[in-house]
């Protein structure tokens, strides 16, 4: 038994390029908090004692970095700048008000880099800061957002 297999050819064939692209990423360099949100209180504020350094609170989360492939990476807090300075989050519904974070005791502007090694989580705190004395401060509850980002430098 004989057996053909083919092809039936047409006279009619076109050819195209076919183009495939892609982004190569690297791995995510740390885990922050375990994926999520990291919550932090100032509690009770005296509206007179608001000072800049005034009820500093250490922001308490973790850092797993086992996975970067380098200890070089940097850290941003990103958010809404207070319209008085844009090294401070904005406190939504309290113009006046702004808080300012310190990374390993100096400042750390908001939407600005700072660099770390992977292997030292850094110490975060927050602190409430005002525009000036004479700031009129809304008495009652408040809150703000921001995003912790960690990347490769």
């Amino acid at each position: 038994m004989v057996l053909a297999l083919g092809a039936a050819m047409s006279a009619d064939a076109y050819e195209t390029t076919v183009t495939i692209s892609g982004t190569v990423l690297a791995s995510i360099p740390c885990v922050i908090n375990n994926e999520r949100p990291i919550v932090a209180a100032f509690g009770d504020v005296q509206i007179a004692d608001i000072d800049g350094s005034y009820k500093t609170i250490t922001l308490d989360y973790t850092l797993d970095c086992t996975r970067a492939v380098t200890n070089e990476v940097r850290m941003q807090v990103r958010g809404t700048g207070t319209w008085f300075s844009p090294a401070l989050l904005a406190v939504p519904g309290n113009n006046e008000l702004g808080i300012a974070f310190k990374k390993d005791g100096a400042a750390l502007a908001v939407n600005t880099w700072a660099n770390f090694d992977a292997g030292k989580k850094p110490l975060i705190q927050a602190v409430l800061a005002k525009r000036s004395q004479s700031s009129e401060i809304v008495n009652g509850a408040f809150s703000a957002s921001a995003t912790m980002v960690v990347e490769y430098r």
